[in-house]
């Protein structure tokens, strides 16, 4: 960047991509699914004010900003009206779920007033080329924000390396640019993807002062890429899937980052600080547990109890090992019973593998009853033995529903 001629230029700005509003959730039920859409939003309203709380100049959305350009309209009006309430700028990149076709969301006659500043907020200006937009040009240094905007789903070129070329050509210079991008990066995916980002040339780009920091989304998980630490994803103000058992799946979301730029002198390269903070509320946790005991069971429910936030997490888990009848009638019945505090839990049956095998004194105190219904319930025990899943379910329900009737003729 060019040499500021007063103090040296700094500039504090909110990272955040991937707000995905109007995403679907059919694994939520009604009354979730509706408090999961209003946290997106509410999210939206908390970065607004982090950025006023941590004194940042705007925020930089990287991409997603909308699960998809063709939204229901009560999704649409209530997200305008979150926007034209922001107390800074804000920069929207379109993304591959929203990129800026012929159809774009991005085209509607509100983008054109909220970058006026309509309303009772900051100007909201969509990105939709690589020309530079000025957040600041005063004795303070100027600072120029920089979009490579998807035009398509799927783009067939580095985005971000046409966009770092275009500023590299450019005769007007500024203290303090940044740049905006969405996708994968090529550490991550397939080589023939022409379109990942190659951050190694990023990194390079705010080396040689050609840009200063790279604002990437489309990792909903916030992370540092390269080794120079001016190349970030932002990851999802709001979780939108699971963290797996062993660390997978999307393992930081939830966050925003504070991104403090100080311009170099001309020969050296800014100086960047990341701050990763955290604003989500929602939580998606898958669980794995061998369960061969009434211990092993009971201490697993204990861990769903001790859960926090119960309303506001999803759960789902795989279990494997052998019980005999009564530590499975036992762990459904509290399992029923602890799924509704949950704004969701749920077994994962593709990766359930716990065997019930009874006990013999377990099916002579069994009252099973008399005629077809003991007849039915020693045909599902020799076909449960066999690890028959359905028959050993079924098996469950009956010897529960059958300790309930000895436990109201106690």
């Amino acid at each position: 960047m060019t040499e500021n001629q007063g103090a040296t230029a700094t500039f504090r700005f909110l990272h955040t991509s991937d707000w995905q509003l109007g995403m679907p959730t059919k694994y939520l039920d009604h009354e979730a699914r509706a408090r999961f859409a209003e946290a997106r939003l509410a999210a939206v309203e908390k970065l607004f004010a982090l950025a006023v709380e941590r004194e940042c100049e705007a925020i930089v959305v990287a991409g997603d900003v909308f699960d998809d350009n063709l939204l229901r309209p009560e999704v649409y009006r209530r997200a305008m009206d979150v926007l034209r309430r922001s107390p800074v700028p804000v920069f929207l990149l379109p993304g591959n779920h929203d990129p800026f076709d012929a159809a774009s969301i991005y085209r509607k006659p509100e983008f054109a007033e909220l970058a006026e500043g309509s309303g009772n907020g900051a100007a909201v200006v969509v990105l939709d080329d690589s020309a530079p937009r000025v957040v600041r040009d005063s004795e303070q240094g100027r600072v120029e924000i920089v979009g490579a905007p998807l035009l398509t789903k799927k783009p067939n070129e580095d985005l971000v390396a046409k966009a770092i070329a275009e500023c590299a050509q450019r005769d007007d210079k500024a203290d303090i640019r940044v740049l905006v991008g969405h996708g994968n990066v090529s550490s991550f995916g397939d080589v023939l993807d022409l379109s990942q980002i190659d951050v190694a040339a990023a990194e390079r780009a705010c080396a040689d002062g050609v840009i200063d920091y790279v604002a990437l989304g489309d990792t909903h998980s916030a992370m540092k890429l390269g080794t120079e630490g001016t190349v970030w994803y932002s990851g999802a103000p709001e979780v939108t899937a699971f963290l797996e058992p062993h660390g997978g799946g999307e393992n930081n979301s939830g966050k925003a980052l504070v991104v403090d730029i100080t311009a170099g002198d001309g020969s050296d390269a800014a100086e960047v600080q990341v701050e990763e903070v955290h604003v989500g509320q929602w939580a998606f946790i898958a669980l794995e547990a061998e369960i061969n005991s009434r211990e092993d069971a009971e201490a697993f429910v204990e861990k769903l109890n001790d859960l926090p936030h119960k309303r506001t997490t999803v759960a789902k888990y795989a279990l494997r090992g052998t019980v005999d009848l009564d530590t499975a009638a036992w762990m459904d019945e509290q399992l029923a019973d602890i799924s509704l505090g949950f704004a969701r839990l749920y077994a994962r049956e593709r990766l359930m593998n716990l065997h019930v095998v009874p006990e013999m004194d377990e099916l002579a105190e069994a009252n099973f009853g008399e005629g077809f219904v003991d007849a039915a319930a020693r045909e599902l025990l020799e076909r449960a033995r066999n690890e028959e899943q359905a028959a050993s379910d079924a098996l469950r329900l009956l010897y529960r529903l059958s300790s309930s009737v000895r436990k109201e003729g106690a």
